[in-house]
């Protein structure tokens, strides 16, 4: 039996693949993992068989994501967020007129059931999780046996490899599998016709990102959590957590080491799935789903009024009004209510709604408003018109601690937006009033380097050392990262805009001072007087001080030891302890008093330690650069960054 016919949906100017498969009593949405070709799926005699036995009992509907296998691949669809995800699958509903359908969301295709059923729960009927990870921290330790031990070594591994032939692949995967060379040719095939190697790495960067800890427990539809006991790929525990923190999930662990539900016992799954879609459990009412809140508030509005008076103020804010609405429109919000000086709308989606707020404190500011915003993702309850519920005062509490002309969102906000390019600051702990514990929420990057510019970094690979203001913009090999400014990490973007060049430490610490008619190295060089350098610590008539007082001191504590005096003694033995650490301090070997500095060796430590500490902060936020940067920078009187092979950084430092 032949492949059926690839048709294609529109998701806004994305094409995306798909195909239909049986005409069951239900709808089915196959939502594969990483990489996905839904016609080299066919050629792949195990899963072709497991497809067409969903389609006994199913309209199986099977889709290349975007970025993936036949659907569009160009630019920055190749790492889409969730959020455009899930665009995707509504499109494919809309295109085969399902108007609700059950997912079945594969490894990391859980992840998407699992949000767009939060998301959609009006059409979703149920949703079925087989292996699906729940989050891993970058450099957590990761013990699939592949690469350092980390996931970002796993992730380097995999990227290094991805489209080759792999016995480690199969292994991990479907190590059931292990020397079937037409299997092995195979999954290299649908690597290489899945998702390109240039994509791969910030792709799976992204895909680490992901935390859905606080979208789990919103899930209310019926859910089923499939993993086997033995998978060495993604370990059971994640099955099981996840199935704790879904509402009324059922677990169910099956035997097996397979990752891939087509291999090993396939009929174990395929029978727990057809129970489960054509049980007669009954389904969950829907009420309540996950929306991104968006609160806007006009910062003193009080007295703008005041200044501008009444008819001008209701202008002003008619015209505000009417971007808002605007921006509305553009970004698929839908506005709630009036909240006095702002407003309250909801989306679907985080990146829709963070980027409304940028359209909207941009449009405010040339007519002399501040207007600061807060976003929250949360379940929700529908009431008419109107939205109830914990998200709500979490949202309200969040824009109440935001600056004028700043946009500040939850962690759970953040964790849902990986891969999309947009840039957030330093989180912070709050205490938000009437909730227990502290919460974190962290500001929107505003200016610099947009969203779209990172996400094409990201996928170009592109190598970036750029500044705007007090945050730079870092980006190697796929992934992109934002830290706050440092004096290290301006040394380091001086080091990598020019490779193999020796910068002085004294050229170094003076960069950012101002124009100099001499070099600090070049005044060193020349012998130039520096105020202050070899001479002593301590001078002659200071240490006589301290021998006088020294000798008080001794005599003090003899005579208080005579008379009981405890008090006295040990008052007095501490100031001569103190007296005695600080000329030992002042004088070496011999009794030789020791200089001051030499401002060169200053210079050196504290630009040493001033990179060291920025690569250490790049480290934690990027082990591969941080690896790279460690094996690259040199420091000592002379600095300078000196790859093993050569490697091109855009570099830009714009203060703020």
């Amino acid at each position: 039996m032949g492949q059926p016919e690839t048709r294609y949906a529109r998701a806004g100017e994305v094409n995306i693949a798909y195909q239909v498969v049986g005409d069951g009593p239900v709808d089915l949405v196959w939502a594969h993992g990483l990489a996905s070709n839904i016609e080299v799926f066919w050629e792949e005699p195990s899963l072709a068989a497991f497809l067409r036995r969903l389609s006994e009992f199913t309209r199986l509907i099977l889709f290349d994501r975007r970025g993936c296998g036949l659907s569009d691949r160009h630019g920055t669809t190749a790492t889409p967020t969730l959020e455009e995800r899930m665009d995707d699958v509504l499109a494919v509903l809309d295109a085969v007129g399902s108007q609700q359908a059950s997912i079945l969301g594969i490894s990391e295709g859980g992840s998407l059931a699992a949000l767009f059923a939060a998301t959609h729960p009006e059409r979703t009927a149920r949703i079925i999780l087989y292996g699906t990870l729940t989050h891993y921290d970058a450099d957590a330790q990761y013990q699939a046996g592949v690469g350092d031990g980390t996931i970002a070594g796993f992730a380097d591994t995999v990227s290094r490899g991805w489209g080759m032939r792999s016995d480690w692949a199969v292994q991990l995967w479907a190590p059931s599998m292990a020397g079937d060379e037409p299997f092995t040719q195979w999954l290299a095939k649908h690597a290489r016709q899945s998702v390109s190697r240039g994509a791969i790495l910030p792709l799976l960067s992204a895909f680490y990102a992901y935390d859905l800890a606080s979208v789990f427990p919103t899930v209310r539809v019926p859910t089923l959590v499939l993993h086997r006991r033995d998978d060495a790929l993604i370990p059971v525990s994640h099955g099981r957590q996840i199935a704790s923190q879904i509402p009324d999930a059922r677990f169910v662990e099956l035997e097996g080491a397979d990752h891939l539900p087509f291999i090993g016992d396939a009929e174990a799954v395929l029978a727990e799935v057809q129970d489960f879609l054509v049980g007669s459990r009954a389904p969950i009412p829907r009420q309540r789903r996950l929306l991104t809140l968006v609160f806007t508030d006009t910062a003193a509005s009080t007295r703008r009024a005041v200044e501008l008076g009444d008819d001008v103020w209701r202008e002003v804010l008619a015209a505000h009004d009417q971007d808002v609405r605007t921006h509305l429109t553009r970004f698929g919000g839908e506005e709630v209510k009036q909240l006095g000086g702002g407003v309250l709308a909801v989306f679907d989606g985080p990146a829709r709604a963070i980027r409304c707020a940028l359209g909207i404190v941009e449009a405010s500011e040339p007519k002399g408003l501040s207007v600061r915003v807060g976003v929250h993702t949360g379940e929700c309850e529908m009431v008419e018109a109107d939205v109830r519920g914990i998200a709500v005062h979490i949202g309200d509490r969040i824009v109440e601690l935001a600056a004028p002309g700043q946009i500040l969102v939850s962690s759970t906000v953040r964790d849902l937006v990986a891969g999309s390019g947009i840039r957030f600051g330093e989180g912070r702990d709050v205490e938000l009033a009437g909730m227990p514990g502290t919460s974190r929420v962290f500001p929107v990057l505003r200016h610099g380097t947009s969203p779209e510019a990172v996400r094409r970094s990201a996928v170009e690979q592109t190598n970036l050392f750029r500044r705007d203001g007090e945050y730079w913009t870092v980006g190697y090999r796929g992934l992109v990262v934002t830290l706050r400014d440092s004096k290290g990490l301006r040394d380091l973007g001086r080091l990598l805009a020019e490779p193999g060049r020796e910068f002085h430490v004294l050229d170094l610490m003076a960069d950012g001072t101002g124009a100099r008619s001499t070099l600090p190295s070049q005044a060193a060089e020349a012998g130039l007087a520096i105020q202050g350098w070899g001479e002593p610590v301590i001078d002659q008539a200071a240490r006589v001080h301290y021998q006088r007082r020294i000798t008080e001191l001794e005599q003090e504590i003899e005579e208080a030891q005579e008379q009981g005096g405890g008090e006295a003694s040990s008052a007095a033995r501490e100031e001569l302890d103190a007296l005695i650490t600080q000329l030992t301090a002042a004088y070496g070997l011999a009794g030789r008093p020791r200089r001051a500095p030499d401002p060169i060796e200053r210079a050196r430590k504290a630009v040493s330690r001033r990179l060291r500490h920025a690569m250490s902060r790049i480290a934690r936020a990027h082990p591969r650069l941080g690896r790279h940067l460690a094996a690259s920078i040199r420091t000592g009187m002379f600095c300078s960054y000196e790859p093993e092979r050569a490697i091109v950084w855009s570099v830009h430092a714009k203060p703020g």
